[in-house]
């Protein structure tokens, strides 16, 4: 019994194709990181400065891959390796930013709702209303928008339950 061997043509076009199929992967894992880079999803984006580790860690560097998908999509490639919150178009450096009512823990925005909106109904002094008004407009301008939720208290305080919702 002899084993075959395969030709050196057979070698080479084997080759060339796991060349092909790991700088298909190498491309998509870039940019899968890339993505996340740029999601501003706190979540996506520490998963991907993990991944991002881990090949590192595995001497797979895709560092380059990911900051030409970064400039391509109008990112700064420097800032999206920084924080979620700072990932800004680089063109756009007005962008809105991030909505970050959800990163709030419902106990704390339910304590935070209830007393601004005990402030805004307070008749008895001016200064409560308007520090309350500054409070809520500087939270939204940091991306937690909670007005909803003030005005739906405010209802609840003024008008009491809606005779419509079910109780349960």
């Amino acid at each position: 019994m002899t084993i075959d061997q395969p030709s050196p043509a057979d070698v080479q076009d084997a080759n060339t194709l796991l060349r092909r199929r790991e700088s298909a992967m190498r491309d998509l894992i870039a940019t899968h990181i890339a993505k996340g880079l740029a999601s501003r999803e706190q979540y996506r984006w520490h998963a991907a400065i993990d991944l991002l580790r881990a090949l590192d860690a595995a001497d797979i560097n895709v560092d380059q891959l990911v900051d030409e998908w970064l400039e391509e999509n109008g990112w700064d490639p420097r800032s999206a390796y920084k924080t979620p919150a700072s990932l800004t178009p680089a063109e756009d450096p007005w962008a809105s930013r991030p909505d970050i009512t959800a990163d709030v823990p419902q106990p704390v925005r339910q304590i935070i709702v209830e007393r601004l909106a005990d402030m805004l109904l307070d008749r008895s002094d001016d200064w409560h209303a308007e520090q309350a008004r500054r409070f809520t407009f500087a939270l939204k301008h940091a991306g937690a928008d909670l007005t909803s939720d003030i005005e739906k208290q405010i209802t609840a305080l003024t008008l009491g339950a809606d005779p419509s919702d079910p109780p349960f």
